[in-house]
């Protein structure tokens, strides 16, 4: 009997090395996180990030190192017919290019730093005050000028971060969907406060425990397709979602006794993003495939459950007398007055509470920042003055202290500088599937109000879910709606919502 060829010799040995980072990551980005932002006690913050630096550092050596290198120069020079591969060894490649030109004391630096920065951050935001948080950020946002000079090359600093989070990203791009997209919600917004329909009273409901909004999303996650016995839901000062595997999936989400609301669409949000983790093709682990190909793949398809499901007629129809069973204070209002609710316009402060309207005015604004600080634009110092200027030109609100204002976001505290443009492309890519649903499923409003969702989970299934990152997204955009990614469909798609909720 013949033994294994090089190839297949050389490709086993490589993916243990694989599965032997995946172990770290997993550790690090998942469990140990995870208990991070949910049941660690205070005072184990200043061992944990040892913990954290340690298994971050172990990572970085594996994947910094020259037996991982030569594994990665073999496979490129020597491509066979095999689409796994290609795309692993691509995704690797991509992936060690960052790490690799990054000093790995800086590195390790970077991981301590985040970790302690977040704790300080949640300090801060508790004791309303941004100078806590301050020299912390001013760090963060120095060490990603130095990485940006790293990864650019002579390029675009801003750009190359952009192409961290999202392959092929430029701020050229992001600019072109900003100039079409921003006087579009502008002019909607313009056209509310005409009606004197902008910023309309919202339903009093509540309030609600929290013991009874856990059970109620529970409820809903489960009709809509996330398994309870290969995933979990916590409460954590964040919403995020974190895989370790398929089998694996950890939600975290957060409420408001005051307002439920608030608490349910965290929970679709970060819950459809959990669907979609658990149908990732488990024969894809060992890897670096059995993931979303990019963050705002991931964030599209919890925008998907979020709002073009969580905010439609269907869905209030659908779950109103099993919702009415735990929340009490439901039977109060009508399923219609609940959806024209949740889908009412209006200025907001706060990011995650923002309407789908206005919400990528948050988003500009973080955009315009960050990028500016990294520009060298803007300082760190005069970050909440320019952050409230921004608030009162776009939105109209002006935020009164820092907490509803400069320390809401996570993101910045935990490292994701450049992050907040791929919110563009993940809108606009959950309006463009939408779309594409509707064409072969008929109406989406139709299959909610009848809990069809699993005809819902099994398109996604089909066409985006159980690829993980074989294909990227622009790819996968392409491959499931049929066309290459533009901003037309979720123009469209808030403008049908706009006129069935408000009659024009």
């Amino acid at each position: 009997m013949r033994g294994l060829s090089i190839y297949d010799t050389r490709l086993r040995e490589f993916k243990e090395m694989i599965s032997e980072v995946e172990y770290l990551k997993y550790t690090l980005n998942s469990l140990i996180y995870w208990d991070k932002i949910t049941y660690m006690p205070e005072e184990g913050i200043e061992y944990r990030t040892k913990v954290m630096s340690y298994l971050a550092d172990k990572q970085y050596k594996l994947m910094s190192g020259t037996k991982f290198a030569a594994h990665v120069k073999f496979f490129k020079n020597n491509k066979r017919n095999d689409k796994i591969t290609d795309s692993m060894v691509k995704r690797i490649c991509r992936n060690s290019e960052f790490v690799s030109k990054v000093p790995e004391e800086e590195y390790s630096r970077y991981i301590e730093l985040v970790a302690v920065s977040e704790q300080v951050w949640e300090e801060a935001k508790n004791k309303n005050d941004f100078q806590i948080f301050r020299p912390y950020l001013e760090e963060i946002f120095d060490t990603f000028r130095r990485f940006a000079s790293y990864w650019s090359e002579g390029g675009d600093p801003y750009d190359a971060l952009l192409n961290y989070y999202e392959e092929g990203l430029t701020t050229k791009k992001v600019d072109e969907t900003v100039k079409k997209i921003k006087p579009f919600l502008i002019e909607m917004a313009a056209e509310a406060k005409e009606a004197g329909v902008y910023g309309r009273e919202r339903l009093k409901i509540g309030p609600v425990d929290g013991a009874r909004q856990q059970q109620l999303w529970r409820t809903v996650l489960a009709d809509m397709g996330f398994s309870f016995s290969a995933g979990r839901v916590d409460i954590g000062s964040h919403p995020t979602i974190l895989a370790n595997s398929p089998q694996d999936v950890r939600v975290v989400s957060s409420y408001a006794e005051e307002d439920m609301r608030f608490g349910l669409f965290n929970a679709l949000h970060s819950g459809g993003k959990g669907i979609y983790q658990q149908s990732i093709d488990k024969g894809l682990l060992g890897t670096f495939l059995a993931e979303a190909p990019s963050f705002s793949m991931e964030e599209a398809i919890g925008r998907f459950y979020e709002n073009v499901v969580g905010r439609s007629r269907g869905f209030w129809t659908y779950f109103y007398d099993k919702m009415c069973t735990i929340v009490g204070e439901l039977k109060d209002f009508q399923p219609e007055d609940l959806y024209a609710d949740v889908n009412k316009i209006g200025p907001s402060l706060i990011r995650i509470d923002a309407d789908q309207f206005t919400y990528l005015l948050h988003i500009i604004i973080r955009y315009e920042l960050e990028r500016q600080i990294i520009e060298g634009q803007l300082k760190v110092e005069d970050l909440p003055k320019a952050w409230n200027d921004k608030y009162r030109d776009y939105l109209g609100v002006t935020p009164s202290c820092d907490r509803e204002g400069v320390l809401q976001d996570i993101h910045w505290a935990a490292g994701y500088v450049g992050y907040f443009p791929s919110y563009f492309i993940s809108n606009l890519s959950a309006a463009q599937i939408a779309a594409a649903i509707e064409r072969e499923e008929g109406s989406l409003d139709s299959v909610i109000s009848e809990g069809r969702f699993d005809v819902i989970k099994s398109w996604l299934h089909e066409k985006i879910f159980r690829y993980g990152a074989v294909y990227n997204t622009e790819e996968l955009v392409e491959y499931a709606t049929g066309k290459p990614l533009a901003a037309e469909d979720y123009m469209d798609y808030l403008r049908k919502r706009f006129s069935e909720v408000y009659k024009f």
